[in-house]
């Protein structure tokens, strides 16, 4: 896989657990008092957000995203379905890339 491809499942694992996090987990813990839905949540988000800003830097150090790519995307993964916008721009930008490449 390219760092493209890695780039676009990472953004659509933290997303999924962002929203999971915000829109189930912590409504269970503070509304039915599951406390237990945002500790098993939250370290797995915690851990698909520092895989992807792992991603993002990895990418931009490597000169295949600007600082304001990078900007952009670490920003997005901050804001429930950001990350959603993060894989459509990623997909984009790897069609660009491919037929440039052509």
């Amino acid at each position: 896989m390219n760092r493209g491809t890695v780039l676009r499942w990472l953004a659509v694992i933290e997303a999924i657990t962002l929203l999971i996090l915000v829109l189930v987990a912590v409504p269970l813990k503070h509304f039915a008092g599951i406390a237990e839905a945002t500790r098993i949540a939250g370290p797995i988000h915690g851990l698909a957000f520092i895989a992807f800003c792992w991603a993002v830097i990895r990418s931009s150090s490597e000169g295949w995203l600007s600082k304001r790519d990078v900007t952009l995307l670490l920003i997005g993964a901050f804001i429930p379905f950001g990350g959603i916008v993060n894989e459509r721009w990623l997909q984009g930008r790897l069609t660009e890339a491919k037929v440039d490449a052509l």
